[in-house]
């Protein structure tokens, strides 16, 4: 179950954000299968929504979106819209069904990769880059799906097991060996 009294910093949310943006498009590059890697960044967002709020659910998907498009995108402010859809979704839909079960996460992290890839067609499309939509869907996206599930997972577990180490060290309710 998600606790009203967990907070992060924006500073230190600032910092992830940044490390986020940094490994996604250098190391995590060569983590590749069959060309596609994970979306860190989508993975972030949907995170900071569902364990710390809308407030700095958007404060991510401003600030990843803004890095990924002035950095590495084809249109400037499309991955800053599309972050910012999918952390008001997250919000609205995904913070009410999540009961700290990994694997409701798992599955909004399927339905967010969906969304975002359908709504970056979509303005690819109408902005005319040349992007095939049965491409897209047939292979990106599968893959995608699979490979952001397992990270979201991952780092799922591991927010918990640093968040319980955090509150039983602030509680002193653990016990020396």
């Amino acid at each position: 179950m998600i606790s009203n009294d967990i907070t992060i910093k924006y500073r230190y949310l600032f910092l992830i954000i940044v490390a986020n943006f940094i490994l996604q498009s250098t190391i995590f590059q060569a983590f590749k299968v069959n060309q596609v890697t994970a979306n860190f960044t989508l993975v972030l967002v949907l995170m900071i929504t569902i364990i710390y709020g809308i407030e700095r659910g958007l404060f991510t998907a401003v600030f990843a979106g803004l890095f990924t498009d002035v950095f590495l995108s084809m249109a400037i402010g499309l991955n800053l819209f599309i972050l910012v859809i999918i952390a008001f979704l997250m919000f609205l839909l995904g913070r009410p069904l999540f009961t700290g079960n990994k694997w409701t996460l798992v599955l909004l992290t399927v339905f967010s990769t969906i969304i975002y890839h359908l709504l970056y067609f979509f303005f690819m499309y109408f902005l005319y880059k040349g992007v095939s939509f049965k491409l897209v869907m047939t292979h990106i996206v599968p893959m995608e799906i699979i490979l952001n599930a397992f990270v979201c997972y991952v780092a799922y577990s591991l927010a918990i097991r640093l968040l319980d180490r955090y509150y039983m060290d602030q509680k002193g309710d653990y016990n020396v060996r």
